[in-house]
């Protein structure tokens, strides 16, 4: 009995020696190369800039009444008659309430499409290193490394291909 489990034991250890002779193709993406380089990234930008453009006009509006109504009071304060004060006084506070208001509505916005335009990005990344990962037939492909050799570094090969799909993409060509 002890013969026979030795045996299978070298049988096994000799079909698994070419398994593990064969090397593994490993290759490593830079994901903050990706974020700061790609051409997906820039049109989406663009598209929040012009998004959020009217709200932040609407901001400064009313930042600049805000402040041109407190240096009124402060230079006529004195000379002012309380009515008056009072009512500049609830008007200015009736500003800072709405910008305050605005002011978190357009934050809040801009996180929500920031999130939704990082979980594209992420999924279309994702797909585009799974392409290149299949046809290259790649075992391994790591986003996070401490280090990584330059020949498994994969990074200027995914940024072709967001480009060509940038460009290829509708409103989003150059």
């Amino acid at each position: 009995m002890k013969i026979l489990s030795s045996s299978i034991a070298i049988v096994l250890m000799m079909l698994a020696t070419p398994v593990a002779a064969q090397g593994y193709k490993i290759g490593y993406v830079n994901g903050f190369r990706l974020q700061n380089e790609s051409a997906l990234t820039a049109p989406e930008i663009e598209q929040m800039k012009k998004e959020f453009a009217a709200r932040e006009q609407r901001l400064q509006e009313l930042q600049k009444q805000g402040l041109e109504l407190q240096g009124e009071l402060e230079k006529e304060a004195l000379t002012m008659k309380p009515a008056d004060k009072q009512a500049k006084e609830k008007r200015l506070a009736a500003l800072a309430q709405q910008f305050e208001q605005l002011q978190r509505s357009v934050a809040e916005d801009l996180e929500v499409r920031k999130n939704e335009a990082r979980a594209r990005f992420l999924a279309e990344t994702s797909a585009i290193i799974k392409a290149i990962a299949e046809a290259g037939n790649y075992d391994l492909i790591l986003e996070q490394a401490v280090y990584s050799s330059s020949q498994l570094d994969i990074t200027d090969q995914v940024l072709k291909e967001m480009a060509k799909r940038a460009a290829s993409a509708p409103g989003r060509g150059r």
